[in-house]
């Protein structure tokens, strides 16, 4: 079972995006946690977008039904809800 097929790089560079366009406008210093949760998912996303441009790698690094390019795409997704969670969070109540 394959979760994520397309379009993990795309999400991955999109969150590194709006991390950086979040700086550029000064509304990151605002929320510097959730940003930084933000921003490794971001990471996390290209790595698993990663495995997508070399198939022989996610095709030996397969466990049973989930490959190690679902692991981190689950991860780096996990990791944008906290970090939007935490953006809404420090943005609406704290300041």
């Amino acid at each position: 079972m394959v979760l994520f097929t397309a379009g993990v790089l795309e999400l991955g560079i999109a969150l590194l995006l709006g991390t950086a366009l979040a700086e550029y406008a000064k509304f990151r210093h605002k929320a510097e946690k959730g940003w930084a949760w933000i921003a490794t998912a971001g990471v996390f996303m290209l790595f698993a977008g990663a495995f997508s441009a070399v198939p022989i790698v996610d095709t030996y690094l397969t466990f049973e039904r989930y490959g190690l390019k679902d692991v981190f795409a689950v991860i780096g997704w996990l990791f944008a809800l906290i970090g939007t969670l935490l953006v809404a969070y420090e943005v609406l109540l704290e300041k």
